[in-house]
């Protein structure tokens, strides 16, 4: 039986068209599974392992994921669901909803007044070279060079070439401070993307309330008649809200928290007080002043940091074996049953894991 692939979480009530592609065409279409508030939009896995695909395959289906995330969004607010994330079968999305629920609504309700819109600004650095020209140490350097016989040494026509790209840099932190400014006025959040070329002054994800558009066109007409048209200005969207909010779904490895409880010498069950002392201690037999103390066998300080995160992740929102409990130090399983019962659910941005939930039933 085929895994189902996640594209979105939705309001349950919403009913976007999905007459659209999934990642795998050859299978019926692109449809919802609901639990409570929320629904899912999946369809068919295709048979292959995401981690492990050619990257002409990769970028390939993520096209295909993206579009249908866009045509959902033509009608529906939309969290936009990781990447190649799949589950097992329709218990186990309809398990997640359940359970992530307190986890995926708020974020849903919020972005559902929210489009996130790409802001790229592009120059012509030719248009700014007289300019820089112009300035005294260049200005005075190019003097020196001129009085001198023999022509310019090596030296010196590497020194020109720092002054150059550094007043290039100095004017493009010039417009990229302003440009930030004046889109922070208006946007509910940012991200500054990277830059992919000299011609790029800034590269934005931003998230503006839907009734921003008006005044957000007003900041980019002023900055463009502020910058005397040497700036070119390309908005692109509304898109998925990636940069802001993704979900990501994971089923816990019961071998991967075995083996990092069993590295850090942890029984069935333990708090978080407990694991972190745990990791303290063994790492601390790790320092290399401490040499009448054996060293971990099996082990070093990376595998003991990787184990001790992953226990973290795994227990830090998980009921604790008490029972109903909230989760504190009374105990967190790590049994087979009790982990391999979980679904960790997260709502994250690229910098940040903003919302996080260890579920059970």
């Amino acid at each position: 039986m085929n895994r189902i692939y996640l594209y979105a979480i939705i309001p349950a009530a919403a009913h976007p068209p999905l007459t659209v592609d999934g990642v795998w065409p050859g299978e019926p279409q692109v449809g919802t599974i609901g639990a409570g508030a929320l629904a899912a939009v999946v369809g068919a896995a295709p048979p292959v392992d995401f981690h492990a695909i050619s990257r002409e395959d990769a970028v390939r289906y993520l096209l295909a994921h993206q579009r249908v995330v866009e045509a959902v969004m033509q009608t529906s607010a939309a969290l936009p669901v990781k990447f190649g994330t799949t589950l097992p079968d329709a218990d186990a999305v309809i398990a997640m909803l359940a359970r992530g629920a307190a986890i995926l609504a708020p974020p849903l309700a919020e972005l559902a007044q929210h489009v996130q819109l790409e802001l790229i600004v592009t120059w012509n650095v030719a248009d700014i070279l007289p300019e820089i020209a112009a300035e005294d140490a260049i200005v005075q350097l190019k003097a020196e060079i001129a009085a001198q016989v023999g022509g310019p040494t090596d030296e010196q026509r590497i020194a020109i070439g720092r002054l150059v790209k550094q007043s290039i840099d100095r004017h493009r932190e010039t417009c990229r401070s302003r440009i930030l400014a004046a889109v922070r006025s208006v946007a509910a959040d940012m991200v500054e993307n990277a830059l992919m070329d000299d011609r790029m002054v800034a590269n934005l994800a931003l998230l503006l309330s839907k009734d921003a558009g008006e005044a957000f066109d007003r900041q980019l007409a002023a900055l463009d008649e502020e910058f005397g048209q040497r700036l070119n200005f390309r908005s692109i969207g509304p898109l998925p809200p990636y940069s802001f909010a993704t979900v990501e779904v994971n089923l816990p490895s019961f071998d991967a928290v075995d083996r990092a409880r069993r590295m850090l010498s942890l029984g069935e069950s333990a708090g978080l007080a407990e694991i972190k002392s745990a990791y303290r201690q063994q790492i601390r037999r790790m320092h290399p002043d401490l040499a009448t103390v054996a060293p971990i066998e099996g082990g070093d300080a990376g595998q003991l940091t990787n184990a001790y995160k992953t226990l973290m992740n795994y227990a830090g929102a998980l009921p604790s074996a008490a029972g109903d409990d909230p989760p504190g130090d009374s105990g967190y399983r790590f049994d087979r049953g009790a982990v391999e019962s979980s679904i960790l659910v997260m709502v994250r941005r690229p910098e940040l894991a903003t919302l996080s939930a260890e579920l059970q039933p």
